[in-house]
């Protein structure tokens, strides 16, 4: 399924449940809930519920950034734009430092 068509299926779901109606605020609050359950299966290792968590927060993602008016396609856009042209170093634990905070 395309990118796409994923998301007018996840759409029309929030839709038929009047979700795509809702206050911003709920969905945020649903997001962070989200958030919150894929920290506990990382540090659990609960592969499935990592899967789980994963999709569940991208679709909270989706319906919080319709509901405030975010095109989600274009801002993923937007941000691989500003990063794909960053310089700076990796740390030895995996942490990006750009350029301009790097120390001298």
């Amino acid at each position: 399924m395309t990118y796409e068509e994923l998301n007018a299926k996840i759409m029309e779901w929030a839709h038929e449940r009047r979700i795509d109606e809702a206050d911003p605020r709920v969905e945020f609050m649903k997001m962070a809930e989200e958030l919150g359950e894929l920290s506990s299966a990382y540090n659990k290792q609960k592969r499935a519920k990592l899967v789980d968590s994963i999709g569940d927060l991208q679709i909270a993602l989706l319906i919080f950034s319709k509901l405030v008016g975010v095109d989600h396609h274009a801002a993923m856009e937007k941000a691989y734009q500003e990063i794909s042209s960053c310089h700076g170093k990796t740390t030895a634990a995996g942490v990006f430092i750009k350029e301009s905070d790097l120390d001298d």
